[in-house]
């Protein structure tokens, strides 16, 4: 087992600023059906918007409450989903379907104080199975995220996250168990920004924790706890009134605290690239630089290799949006299987809003998982359709659709997937 502590030192950060990138460290193996993605956070308000939005919060939604001088909007929801799926084990062969019930009740509170913004969120998702019970789970996330808006050239921000959750039977490379795989993550982040709103130049430096521990299934799962310690910063330059060029770097060190564990790595990453505005209609981000991968056992070879990382989304209309994703980057592995995955990834997701009630979303995307260290290559391709009415302003019915196929170069691990999907989401 590693120390905590880093036995080398972090490298030179004065290299005019390196970068935070995501942290997939801590992904595993995902084959599951993709989701349309995740809502946007909410820009940082200046200090002259923030009593409009205050203001405005309740037209928004929401439960509006005053608590001494501070305001506060609750947003209580509920989400019901009855799940159809043919494969919920993701074998090659012998599919077991099921009918799942998901129940997803969530209190999210926010408050904006001066130029500050605070938030916390508490959900539980709760599934249950018609047949297989053994595969029943209540998944528990808490997370807060604070914004302070110190002077006009200094930001900082921190966010942590708690997450009590289980990985489902099937969804790793560990054997099947006779219950899923439960786990307990903790996730924290600081970041600060130096650079005052629309300046040539902006520095920002970012520094985070991520730690997890499974609870049961020791014997497959005690080889899969880690804590990830990361540093990173990215340097922005503005070139123009819609462009800026930027560089980013980032130095993780993977500690697995099994004491045999010989899978503890430092990750070194430097990119380039570029944030854009090229019209109404188009906008992006693109990265691309170089990762390595240094393993504390010498027996486990070093590597690297070229990263990438992009966003762009096109707008033929301001009611129709099709964002298209481009990453390339490194996962941890997971049941002794090769010393990493080299993950590549490419999605494309067309929505549209055909009125003010209705919505669709259309998405495809396209992974390769390379196993280093082991002779398994995984080609997974995922294929969705969701529709969604607007009832009222608070509540939404709709329908979804997925289909899922991997291809494996060892074919116990190949799959085909299809799961439909009823839900009904209400939010105040």
């Amino acid at each position: 087992m590693r120390s905590l502590k880093p036995k080398r030192p972090l490298p030179m950060f004065a290299l005019a600023g390196m970068a935070v990138l995501s942290s997939a460290t801590l992904a595993q193996q995902s084959p599951a059906l993709p989701s349309l993605g995740p809502v946007a956070a909410p820009a940082p308000l200046s200090p002259s918007a923030s009593a409009a939005a205050q203001e405005g919060a309740s037209k928004a939604g929401g439960i509006s409450l005053k608590l001494m001088d501070l305001f506060v909007t609750v947003h209580p929801s509920v989400k019901v989903e009855t799940r159809y799926d043919d494969n919920i084990y993701l074998s090659p062969n012998k599919r077991t379907s099921d009918q799942i019930l998901v129940l997803t009740p969530a209190l999210s509170l926010e408050t904006i104080r001066g130029a500050n913004r605070f938030a916390l969120r508490l959900s539980t998702t709760i599934g249950q199975h018609q047949n297989n019970t053994a595969d029943n789970y209540a998944n528990t996330n808490l997370n807060g995220k604070a914004d302070f808006d110190l002077n006009t050239r200094l930001r900082a921000g921190l966010s942590a996250d708690f997450v009590d959750g289980v990985d489902p039977r099937g969804s790793t490379n560990n054997p099947l168990s006779d219950t899923p795989d439960h786990y307990r993550q903790t996730n924290g982040r600081a970041t600060f920004s130096y650079g005052a709103q629309g300046a040539r130049g902006r520095l920002d430096m970012e520094l985070g924790q991520s730690r997890r521990e499974y609870l049961n299934n020791r014997a497959n799962t005690a080889a899969n706890d880690r804590v990830v310690n990361d540093l990173g910063a990215t340097f922005h330059w503005r070139i123009g009134p819609k462009a800026t060029l930027l560089i980013q770097g980032k130095h993780s060190i993977i500690d697995y605290t099994l004491p045999a564990s010989t899978l503890g790595s430092v990750e070194n990453a430097l990119l380039a690239g570029a944030v854009w505005e090229a019209t109404a209609k188009t906008k992006g981000t693109f990265k691309i630089g170089m990762t390595k991968k240094d393993f504390d056992d010498s027996a486990r070879a070093s590597a690297s290799a070229i990263n990438w990382s992009g966003e762009v989304r096109w707008s033929p209309r301001t009611y129709s949006h099709v964002d298209l994703s481009l990453n390339r980057a490194p996962a941890e592995t997971s049941g002794g299987v090769g010393d990493y995955i080299d993950r590549t990834n490419t999605g494309a997701r067309w929505t549209h809003h055909w009125n003010n009630r209705f919505t669709t979303e259309a998405s495809a995307s396209y992974a390769t998982d390379d196993y280093q260290g082991a002779a398994r290559t995984d080609n997974t391709q995922n294929y969705g359709f969701k529709a969604t009415f607007k009832m009222r302003r608070w509540l939404n019915l709709g329908a979804d659709y997925t289909h899922g196929t991997r291809s494996s170069s060892d074919t116990n691990f190949d799959y085909q997937r299809n799961a439909f999907m009823l839900f009904l989401d209400a939010t105040l």
